[in-house]
């Protein structure tokens, strides 16, 4: 025989009662688990009422980087606001969150107690030496004054001191891995093949092993994609780059068929360095942006009209840019075609004028004091000029007439290109000249 609860039979009694037909045979009810009751948070006394002793420090925060066996000091300023004589009892507290822990033996303040009395002032040295054996990291300590701590509803695993001033402390130690280029940057051609160089150079007393890979940047998205996957890209470098020797990094990219669009990524060079302790991540990183560059097939046309016979005189001129990218590709290939222009004039009959080249310039652009191009141990006299910027530049005359007429360039190895059109011996309202 099936047996019911007391409160089952009177939920099949109230459900009888309401004309509903009772379907279930047995309702199971759970007992109910009793809560326990958080007991009450302790009042917290007035502000009034609290015996909290008032300094006031100068400066409150202090940020130092230090390398191992190096020392600095710090001056804080504290001054009594209060109406009655203050005892000062200095203390090194741990900051709670740090990434390290803060050696107390690194640490002196002088004085370390002293009595301040109302509106007093004192002058307190906070002198920090990091030992040469010291672990590489961010360290959060304070410096408090007195015991005085935030009060608190429930109790507090880190006790809050109010007269207190925060000291963060950075060791770290300047990467003994010299790294150039840091970009490349260049622009490339479907269906071609681009070669570049990565020069490291070990300043350090130990090998160092690397392990170079791609890194794609997650906050950096091409929109519709990017031009090529990251297969179309090789590296080849040795594991070890030995203590005061230099290495390579060879990097290959072969553009597919018919890529369009640009390419960001980056190459992470996984440098092994021990004496960085990991602070170092960013500065592995050598950054690669590639735009895959068409040649144009159509020529660009511009239209312009004349209200005089004078003669006219077209300028075109290219620049050429080295940007950011170094250690080979396209900008530093010294089999790369010259810039040329195919320039066609046709007058208000729309038949083509004849046009003379009257002049052809080569220009540039040359820094002194070292090419970023150029690793900073390999500089020689002759490595002290750089040319940032090339311009070529072709000057064609013809005869004027009056009415309208139309130029077509069709450039050739180009990046971009100005023109500009004369005439008569001024640039008047007539004359044009615009980037493309």
């Amino acid at each position: 025989m099936k047996t019911m609860t007391v409160s089952a039979i009177l939920t099949v009694l109230l459900i009888a009662g309401a004309g509903i037909p009772a379907v279930a045979e047995e309702v199971a009810v759970r007992p109910a688990i009793p809560m326990e009751t958080p007991p009450p948070p302790e009042e917290l006394p007035e502000m009034t009422d609290m015996d909290i002793t008032k300094l006031q420090i100068s400066p409150r925060n202090s940020h130092m980087e230090l390398e191992p066996g190096n020392s600095d000091e710090i001056t804080v300023t504290v001054t009594n606001k209060d109406n009655v004589t203050v005892p000062v009892n200095t203390m090194v507290v741990d900051q709670p969150y740090s990434d390290y822990i803060f050696d107390e033996a690194w640490i002196t303040i002088t004085p370390a107690s002293t009595e301040l009395e109302p509106d007093a002032e004192m002058e307190f040295t906070i002198s920090v030496e990091i030992p040469d054996d010291a672990e590489r990291g961010h360290y959060g300590v304070q410096v408090a004054f007195t015991d005085d701590v935030m009060p608190t509803p429930y109790p507090s695993p880190y006790p809050m001191y109010l007269n207190a001033f925060n000291f963060h402390v950075s060791v770290w130690k300047p990467p003994v891995m010299q790294i150039q280029p840091r970009y490349i940057h260049d622009q490339v051609e479907s269906n071609q093949e681009y070669y570049y160089t990565i020069n490291l150079k070990n300043t350090g007393d130990e090998d160092i092993e690397i392990e170079p890979k791609l890194k794609q940047e997650r906050w950096y998205r091409q929109e519709g994609g990017p031009a090529f996957e990251d297969d179309a890209i090789t590296i080849d470098a040795p594991s070890v780059v030995p203590a005061g020797g230099t290495a390579t990094v060879d990097v290959h990219l072969a553009v597919p068929l018919d890529a369009k669009g640009e390419y960001h990524s980056g190459i992470d060079l996984g440098i092994k360095d021990s004496s960085s302790g990991g602070w170092y991540d960013d500065n592995e990183m050598v950054q690669l942006d590639f735009e895959v560059w068409t040649q144009p097939t159509e020529h660009y046309v511009k239209g312009f009209v004349t209200e005089t016979a004078a003669p006219i005189t077209i300028e075109i001129e290219s620049n050429q840019y080295r940007y950011d990218m170094c250690g080979g590709g396209s900008s530093e290939n010294g089999d790369a075609e010259e810039p040329t222009f195919d320039v066609v004039l046709r007058g208000p009959t729309g038949d083509e004028v004849e046009l003379t080249r009257t002049a052809v310039e080569h220009r540039g652009s040359v820094n002194l004091g070292g090419s970023d191009c150029t690793p900073p141990w390999e500089v020689d006299s002759s490595g002290m000029y750089d040319e940032g910027r090339t311009s070529y530049v072709e000057r064609y005359t013809a005869d004027g007439a009056v009415g309208t007429w139309k130029l077509s360039i069709l450039p050739q190895y180009v990046e971009a290109f100005e023109y500009t059109v004369m005439i008569g011996d001024s640039v008047g309202d007539v004359s044009t000249r615009t980037e493309e």
